[in-house]
């Protein structure tokens, strides 16, 4: 229920215009709401990942995965870089768009270190996070 309301309010938004940080995070909580259970992550693991925060146990990871499932970042099972900058461009607000591009750039070798999605998708983040935190915003 929650994935057909999130895939229809992004859905919503690429035709409208790029979302606010209060939609960003409105999203988000719903996202969370989503994958949280899927992975049987307590909220203490994953509270401070949007501080620089990452704890690396497998639900950790596997609930960073089904975050950018989610936000169309994964595709065929692997990360998609293009499709990651594609919903950058469609969905952030200006002032966060270019700094998050740059990042998803210079972390978009990252992912071939990893077989594992989870594990990518983790790293992928955590590097993300590590290239601008002031633009790092995780659900």
């Amino acid at each position: 229920m929650y994935i057909l309301a999130v895939v229809k309010f992004l859905a919503a938004l690429t035709i409208c215009e790029a979302m606010t940080m209060k939609q960003i995070k409105s999203t988000g909580k719903m996202m969370r709401k989503t994958c949280q259970p899927k992975n049987n992550v307590a909220d203490d693991k994953i509270d401070d990942i949007g501080t620089g925060v990452f704890i690396e146990e497998r639900e950790v990871m596997c609930y960073v995965a089904c975050i950018m499932k989610m936000a169309n970042a994964i595709k065929n099972n692997k990360l998609n870089y293009e499709a990651a900058i594609k919903q950058a461009d469609l969905l952030l607000p200006d002032e966060i768009k270019e700094p998050t591009k740059e990042a998803i750039t210079a972390c978009r070798k990252v992912a071939d270190s990893y077989k594992d999605i989870c594990e990518a998708s983790f790293h992928v983040t955590k590097c993300i996070y590590n290239h601008n935190p002031s633009i790092f915003f995780f659900p």
